[in-house]
């Protein structure tokens, strides 16, 4: 199993939202968000996206069971983010779990030609969904 996930974090000062993604592989954590002076700005470090790239791609050449991804966001609706890798990931077989926001889920489909499955938040969906992608 591969992948990425996100944990938000309060700042040192108990205000403000830091973001860090985490290799699921190693336990690495890359800090993706951290508070801005103004609440305009957003905070996000996009340089610190390529290095998350970097463990999906990893991913991707190890082929493995399954690789998870926090979520198809924001910059993944826009086209952006970790989109490429995600559709990669997709194209070469590999099982895909991803949390879509259903404000997004209309692109999602669109964009992965309306491959997959939509789960209930349930571990019971989950069991069924992975015996059908990976016969165990």
């Amino acid at each position: 199993m591969a992948g990425i996930l996100q944990e938000e974090s309060l700042g040192p000062d108990g205000i403000g939202k830091r973001i860090d993604a985490i290799d699921i592989t190693t336990g690495h954590r890359i800090p993706i968000k951290r508070p801005m002076k103004n609440d305009h700005d957003c905070g996000l470090d996009v340089s610190a996206l390529a290095e998350t790239t970097a463990i999906l791609r990893k991913a991707i050449n190890s082929h493995p069971d399954l690789v998870v991804i926090e979520k198809f966001g924001d910059r993944e609706r826009a086209g952006k983010g970790l989109s490429h890798e995600i559709f990669e990931i997709i194209a070469t077989g590999i099982p895909l779990l991803i949390a879509v926001p259903e404000s997004t889920f209309d692109i999602w489909q669109q964009r992965s030609g309306g491959l997959g499955a939509k789960l209930p938040f349930e571990e019971k969906a989950f069991h069924e969904w992975w015996f059908s992608v990976s016969g165990q």
